[in-house]
C-alpha cells in the first residue's frame, strides 16, 4: 500500500488532489500582473488543511515571465528559537527574491552576484561598506544595523527586478508562510505598514501571506482589519477542508486498497475532519487486509494516535511552559471566558494577555461567544489521550 507524504511532497502533481478551483481563482488574482496591477492577499485555514501544498503548486504553475519567492517562517523561527526580528524577515525575504535570479537572463546576472555578496555580509553583521554603491539602482545599506535602509533595499527590489527586465518580467510574487509569528514582534503593525507603504505605489509586486489562523484571527485583523494596515484592501481566501464526499474520492484515487464499511468511513471523515494532514498521517497507519468498519476506525484511531497527531507533537514542543499551563487548563475545563481562566493558571492578568494571544496567533486558540478555547480537534484528542493513558501531559 502507498505511504502518503506528511510534508509537501517533491512531486506536486502527483498529490495534488481537487483544488483545481482554488487554483483558478487565486491565479485569476495574480494575472492582473500582467497589467500593472498587483492584488495583495491574505490565504487563510487552520493547520494541515494544504495550504501551504496549494501556493507552492501555485507558483510552480506561474508563467515565465513572473517570477517568484517563497519564505516559511517557521523556519526562521525554529533556527532562532522564537526570537525573530524584522532584520532576520529581511534577510530572509531579501536571499529567496535573489534566488529566483539565479537562472535568469542576463540583464540581471550581475544584480544577483552583487546582492548574493551583499546578503553574506548582512547575515555577518559586515554592513560597513565604504563604497557600497548601488545595486539595481538602490542604495545598498551602509551602516551597521540599519534596518531602515536595510527594509528600504528589500521592499523596493522585486520592483526595481520587473523594470530592469525589458519587458521580459511582468511580475514578482511572494508567498510568506506562516505568517502568524509575525504576531511575535514587538510591532507587528509596523511591520504590516511598512509592506502597505511599499505596495501601494508597486504596480507589480504582489504578496501572499497566508499561515496557520483563522480568517477572525486577532493576526489577521491587524494587516487586513477595518483597522488594520491594508483596512481590508487585501483580496481574503480561506481553504478549506475537503468535505466528507471529497475525502472519499481522495481515499478511493490515492488508497484504493484500504477498505470501508459506509459507518467505517463516515467514522473516519468525522476522526480527520477532511484535513488532507490528517487523511495522509491516518491512511499511513492502516492495512490493506482488513475491512474498516465504525469500531475499528476507532480502535486504530487511539492506538495510532501519535503517528496520526505527529504534526502537533512537533508544535508542542516548541510551545512555552505557559502556552501548555494555557491549553491544558481548557483541555480539562472546556471553553473558558476570561475571568474564569484567569482563576486557574498560575499568573498575572497581564502575563495571561501575552500568551493567550501568542497561542490565537498559531492558530491553536480560538475566541468565540465571549469563551476561549482549543482550535484543533486532533491537538484535544491526543492530549486528552496522553493525560488518559499516562498520567500527565506531554512535557
Amino acid at each position: 500500500m502507498p505511504i502518503l507524504p506528511l510534508g509537501i511532497p517533491t512531486d506536486l502533481d502527483k498529490y495534488f488532489y481537487n483544488r483545481e478551483k482554488d487554483l483558478i481563482t487565486l491565479k485569476s488574482f495574480l494575472n492582473t500582473l500582467n497589467h500593472d496591477v498587483a492584488n495583495q492577499m491574505l490565504v487563510t485555514g487552520y493547520r494541515g488543511v494544504g495550504k501551504s501544498f496549494l501556493l507552492k503548486k501555485l507558483l510552480a504553475e506561474l508563467p515565465d515571465n513572473i517570477l517568484t519567492a517563497y519564505i516559511d517562517m517557521s523556519k526562521i523561527f525554529g533556527i532562532q528559537k522564537g526570537r525573530i526580528t524584522e532584520e532576520l524577515i529581511m534577510n530572509s525575504l531579501l536571499e529567496e527574491m535573489n534566488e529566483s535570479l539565479r537562472e535568469d537572463m542576463d540583464d540581471l546576472t550581475r544584480s544577483y552576484d552583487i546582492v548574493k555578496d551583499l546578503i553574506m555580509k548582512i547575515w555577518q553583521k559586515k554592513f560597513d561598506f565604504k563604497e557600497a554603491g548601488t545595486a539595481m539602482g538602490i542604495a545598498i545599506p551602509d551602516i551597521k544595523d540599519n534596518y531602515e535602509k536595510l527594509s528600504k533595499f528589500v521592499m523596493e527590489f522585486p520592483q526595481r527586478v520587473v523594470e530592469l527586465s525589458n519587458g521580459k518580467i511582468n511580475g514578482f510574487v511572494i508567498v510568506i508562510d506562516e505568517f502568524q509569528l509575525i504576531g511575535e514582534l514587538e510591532s507587528p503593525e509596523a511591520f504590516f505598514w511598512l509592506f502597505r507603504s511599499y505596495t501601494q505605489e508597486q504596480d507589480n509586486v504582489s504578496y501572499i501571506f497566508t499561515g496557520s489562523t483563522s480568517a477572525s484571527s486577532d493576526i489577521v485583523d491587524k494587516i487586513n482589519g477595518i483597522k488594520g494596515a491594508f483596512g481590508g484592501r487585501m483580496t481574503q481566501y480561506t481553504v478549506d477542508p475537503f468535505t466528507r464526499e471529497e475525502s472519499e474520492g481522495y481515499l478511493k484515487e490515492r488508497v484504493s486498497e484500504l477498505k470501508f464499511t459506509e459507518s467505517g468511513l463516515n467514522r473516519f471523515y468525522k476522526c480527520t475532519r477532511g484535513y488532507p494532514a490528517y487523511i495522509n498521517s491516518f491512511c499511513n497507519t492502516m492495512s490493506g487486509d482488513v475491512e474498516y468498519d465504525d469500531e475499528l476506525v476507532i480502535q486504530t484511531f487511539y492506538e495510532k494516535i501519535e503517528q496520526i497527531a505527529i504534526m502537533w507533537t512537533a508544535v508542542w514542543a516548541t510551545l512555552s511552559g505557559k502556552e501548555k499551563d494555557i491549553i491544558t487548563t481548557l483541555i480539562e475545563n472546556g471553553p473558558l471566558n476570561w475571568s474564569d481562566l484567569l482563576s486557574k493558571v498560575d499568573f498575572s492578568n497581564k502575563t495571561l494577555a501575552k500568551y493567550v494571544n501568542i497561542i490565537k496567533n498559531k492558530g491553536i486558540l480560538s475566541h468565540s461567544g465571549k469563551k476561549y478555547m482549543i482550535d484543533d480537534h486532533m491537538l484535544f484528542a491526543w492530549l486528552e489521550y496522553k493525560k488518559e493513558r499516562d498520567g500527565f501531559y506531554p512535557p
